[in-house]
């Protein structure tokens, strides 16, 4: 599944551990999530939690799909 924080909240990738964002936050160092999400496994139980609570949203299937094509069409030109 794709994820990504709600707008407004940081949250911390469990494997990286740096701050991810929905969006820029002045002065802080965070990693900003892209629109189509991040992809991560669907039973872990981090992500199903911030799902739960309301700190993460699921990227709709359809951006990340888009992301997806672009990504494997930049691999194929490369």
């Amino acid at each position: 599944m794709y994820v990504k924080p709600a707008p407004g909240v940081l949250l911390r990738d469990p494997v990286t551990k740096q701050l991810l964002s929905s969006a820029p936050v002045d002065g802080v160092k965070t990693t900003v999530v892209p629109d189509a999400g991040m992809l991560v496994d669907d039973n872990d139980l981090y992500w199903r939690r911030r799902l739960r609570d309301g700190d993460a949203v699921r990227a709709s299937t359809t951006q990340a799909d888009t992301a997806s094509k672009a990504t494997a069409t930049e691999k194929t030109l490369s």
